[in-house]
């Protein structure tokens, strides 16, 4: 056949098919065909529907021949048909003439449709397969979507030309499988042909009635309605078309698809079968059309607290988004201090912060954020580079964090890999100097996949030798994708190698079995919580028991991994990952004194603890599980009592078990115990007081405290599970002396960490001049900083020694200057 040009073809929606042969009979209905009876009943109804048309003939017998093969120029004759396509060219097939009664299909749907066979040919009479089958109608109907192949036990023998053909073929109904197979390489028979033009029109021929496709609560003042096609903006934003019980609708924001509208409520949106309706709205396709009414009952309470969604730092402010709206803020510490109310706005779901300075790093932290229903976040920490105004806003910028000699790098965006080391491929995305020592970022470095724009190195060799450094770190050359060069950006940091042995923080015991002090065979358990992650592997020896010493014996031999699932709730979370169990024999109601032999833990980075861990237990009684739990136990009428920056006392309404100073049974703003919170039982087993370590809280503000698995003296547990209350904290990190300047032969100025309060005489002093002892004229807190004067003149190169001790000096929370030393 000769080879015509090509012009665009026209795809149509609707549809409409013939299944044919060279020699056909009409019929009128699809029971006039002489094998009417061996239609399957699947495909009885596509073959009655198509027949109805007029597009469905007999062969020239009068069969319609259902379980027979299609080839490949009946499939082309019915697609031209059903998609209304003109011969307006072809290729140049060998097998293919004018006087052939497909010329026209053939003509009309290559190349489009089919393709060639190899060798110039067409081959009309080839058998289609189900996968050539999805191919042709996904691209004719011009179907959309993907379906997930992999419920069909055979999938992998579709070839690969033809997995997202079938993948778009059983997301739109087309294909459904041959129960559990997909059977892509099968010939296709006239009857399965028929059912998939017959579901592929049912798919593109269906008429949507606008309408709501769904209504929820997103939180206490917000509520979405998604519609299944795009509304008018006007009409949808006028707040007076929806109504819900009790509630009054202030405001209505459709997106941007036109396919959502958010609505704003005055007050907190709390439902239990309350009426919600949404009445009729123009739809965006056609004013003339709305949507039907919305009738539904609906239940709704918001229990999830507030979180940050976003942070814009440009110029001199910063603006925070949250996820919802906000009813307080809280309290607002800037770099470790709290901000006066001045110094920032809280609208709706933002907190915008003024008075900063561009190209400046902030760490902002939010304690105490309360939503409409009252739900009280856990503290959220925030930290930024505030940009320049004039700055291009799609320049990359870097937040940092460092822990011991890790460094983390967080890039606002995705960055460029370039050749900054010289060196051939491209593989580089940013220069780190760490004092002297040069790293790149690399993918290595990368350690989240999912996550691009985090960088982490381990600059343990730019300490040397030495177990700390103090120490500048710049990080450069850096640029988006777009080639958009980020600003270089240094810091001060310390980095430190971990060379701290692993402490014993607790000990505790479960009676696991009834006792029987005849036996040792009656296996309990002891619980070893350390600081860290630890090995164990030593002996475990009983020194006293109820004031008893052994001299001999009584030693276990232990060798576990830190790591135990101690509450039972089928995760190891919090300080169980610290923890070591110890198969034991205990005898009940017993004091014991063990030790722990010397240089039998190492943490993980192979400090070991050399000396020898004694430690002390108290043995209850085995407790069978009760039948029923009563879930009754509460905190007190005053659950909180807060002594000072590091102690506070929690108060249960009964007397409690030792699982009320199990640190593993609390989180603190949504977050472990520090390591090293001591827990003690104070006038009775109602109260347990817990003693916070320093420099733990770094944020003023109102803490969500939060217990978990504690038990009273009946047996009873926390009621619906867990206990919550608040804990009004402020900052525990204590002020420490960091450099002495002077300023004449007298006077000599101290600076600190952080700045202390002003104070006329600061007490607890002692000052050496070149080794002596030396009395003062006066020692005044000014301006965070302490000013010193001595009576008599000191020469210049004379060195100076402050000593603090249980000195008068604090900083704005009253943490007092830690006792030590400072020389210049």
């Amino acid at each position: 056949m000769a080879k015509q040009n090509k012009g665009r073809k026209f795809f149509a929606t609707a549809a409409t098919a013939a299944l044919v042969a060279s020699a056909i009979v009409p019929v009128a209905s699809a029971a006039e065909f002489k094998d009417a009876d061996s239609i399957s009943s699947w495909a009885k109804e596509a073959v009655q529907f198509l027949t109805d048309k007029g597009f469905i003939q007999g062969d020239e017998k009068g069969n319609f021949n259902p379980a027979g093969t299609l080839t490949r120029a009946e499939a082309a004759e019915i697609l031209s048909k059903a998609l209304d396509l003109k011969a307006t060219g072809t290729e140049d097939f060998s097998d293919v003439n004018e006087n052939d009664w497909f010329y026209n299909a053939v003509l009309a749907t290559s190349p489009e449709l089919f393709d060639g066979m190899g060798n110039g040919k067409f081959e009309p009479k080839a058998q289609l397969t189900r996968e050539q089958a999805a191919k042709v109608i996904v691209q004719g109907y011009q179907l959309t979507g993907k379906a997930d192949l992999s419920k069909f036990s055979d999938a992998s023998k579709a070839s690969k030309w033809a997995v997202s053909y079938l993948e778009t073929a059983v997301e739109n109904g087309v294909i459904n499988g041959k129960g559990s197979l997909l059977a892509p390489q099968d010939k296709i028979s006239r009857e399965e042909f028929a059912t998939m033009v017959k579901r592929t029109i049912d798919a593109t021929t269906k008429v949507v009635t606008p309408a709501v496709d769904s209504v929820k609560g997103l939180n206490a003042k917000e509520l979405e309605v998604k519609f299944n096609t795009a509304v008018d903006k006007t009409d949808a934003e006028m707040t007076t078309k929806y109504v819900i019980n009790g509630v009054t609708i202030t405001n209505a924001k459709v997106s941007e698809d036109g396919m959502t509208v958010t609505l704003t409520t005055n007050k907190e949106l709390k439902l239990t079968n309350d009426k919600v309706t949404v009445k009729p709205i123009k739809t965006k396709a056609d004013a003339k059309v709305l949507t039907e009414e919305f009738n539904k009952l609906i239940t709704f309470a918001d229990t999830t607290p507030v979180s940050v969604n976003s942070v814009e730092a440009k110029g001199t402010k910063a603006v925070i988004t949250f996820d919802e709206p906000v009813q307080s803020e809280g309290t607002v510490s800037l770099n470790g201090t709290e901000l006066a109310k001045d110094r920032y706005t809280l609208s709706g779901k933002t907190l915008t912060i003024n008075g900063l300075t561009a190209e400046q790093t902030y760490k902002v932290d939010i304690v105490g954020a309360t939503d409409f229903a009252n739900n009280i976040a856990n503290p959220i920490a925030v930290n930024f580079t505030v940009l320049k105004a004039d700055v291009d806003n799609s320049k990359p910028t870097v937040s940092t964090a460092v822990n011991g000699t890790e460094i983390t790098f967080d890039f606002s965006e995705e960055l460029k890999k370039q050749n900054l080391d010289g060196k051939a491929p491209a593989a580089e995305y940013a220069k780190v100097t760490v004092g002297s020592t040069v790293f790149y970022l690399t993918d290595a470095d990368i350690k989240n996949v999912d996550d691009k724009t985090v960088f982490t190195i381990d600059a343990a060799s730019a300490l040397d030798t030495a177990n700390f450094i103090n120490t500048n770190i710049k990080v450069e050359g850096h640029k988006d994708l777009a080639g958009n060069a980020g600003d270089a950006f240094e810091f001060n940091a310390i980095l430190s190698k971990d060379l701290t042995p692993a402490t014993l923080v607790s000990a505790s015991t479960k009676m696991l079995v009834a006792d029987d002090v005849n036996a040792t065979t009656d296996v309990d358990a002891l619980y070893l919580t350390f600081s860290e992650p630890v090995k164990v592997d030593g002996k475990l020896t009983i020194k006293t028991q109820n004031g008893i010493a052994y001299t001999t014996g009584k030693e276990t031999t232990v060798k576990a991994d830190a790591g135990f699932d101690v509450d039972g709730n089928g995760k190891i979370e919090g300080a169980e990952k610290n923890t070591v169990k110890v198969d034991i024999d205990l005898d009940s109601n017993s004091t014991y004194t063990f030790e722990l032999s010397a240089k039998a833990v190492a943490d993980l980075v192979g400090n070991v603890t050399t000396d020898t861990i004694t430690f002390n237990v108290t043995t209850g009684t085995f407790e069978a599980t009760p039948e029923t739990t009563t879930d009754s136990l509460v905190f007190g009428t005053t659950p909180v009592v807060v002594t000072d920056n590091n102690v506070f006392t929690v108060e249960y309404a009964a007397d409690v078990t030792a699982t009320a100073t199990n640190a593993a049974n609390y989180t603190l703003g949504g977050k472990e115990l520090p390591a090293g919170t001591q827990l003690q039982f104070v006038d009775g087993t109602k109260k347990v007081r817990f003693t916070l370590p320093e420099g733990t809280i770094t944020a003023n503000g109102n803490y969500v405290f939060e217990a978990k698995n504690v038990v009273d003296s009946k047996g009873n547990t926390l009621k619906n599970g867990k206990a919550t209350t608040l804990v009004a904290l402020k900052e525990n990190v204590v002020p420490v002396a960091s450099k002495v300047t002077v300023v004449d032969s007298k006077t000599f100025t101290v600076d600190f960490s952080k700045s202390i309060t002003n104070q006329v005489t600061a007490t607890g002093l002692t000052v050496k001049i070149a080794g002596k002892t030396v009395d003062l004229d006066s020692a005044v807190a000014d301006g965070g900083k302490l000013t010193i004067k001595t009576k008599a003149d000191y020469d210049q190169t004379d060195s100076i020694v402050v000593e603090f001790k249980s000195t008068n000096l604090v900083d704005a929370n009253n943490n007092k200057v830690k006792d030590g030393s400072i020389s210049k």
